[in-house]
């Protein structure tokens, strides 16, 4: 009698570890894709960055604002232009920003002017 009475007490304590199980799976998905989100936005904001400084490098060597031009492609790319530098020398330096949902928002920057700057440095 005392056996069935210590099975009796375990009964419903294997629904509870699978109840645990799944909420420490949800726990893991749910960060994994916030985690994915947010590569996915520094991703899209390095993008937005490298394409604004290249067009608003050929807007300056074209005697465009490039600033402007810079602005238009990030907001083309759903990012947002924090900075823009048209250097004397023809190169371009932007800074991007893209919003991630709550998570707040990813920053890149980029640089792009013409190839003889690379030699000089």
């Amino acid at each position: 009698m005392s056996v069935r009475r210590d099975l009796d007490s375990d009964r419903g304590s294997g629904t509870v570890l699978v109840v645990g199980v799944i909420a420490v799976a949800l726990a893991l998905a749910l960060g994994l894709g916030l985690v994915a989100r947010a590569h996915v936005a520094r991703v899209g904001a390095e993008s937005a960055a490298d394409l604004a400084a290249l067009a608003a490098a050929t807007a300056l060597a074209r005697g465009g604002d490039a600033c402007a031009t810079a602005r238009q492609v990030a907001a083309s790319n759903g990012a947002e232009l924090a900075r823009c530098d048209a250097e004397g020398t023809g190169a371009v330096q932007v800074e991007v920003t893209r919003r991630v949902s709550a998570l707040g928002r990813a920053t890149a920057q980029a640089r792009a002017g013409p190839s003889w700057l690379r030699e000089v440095g």
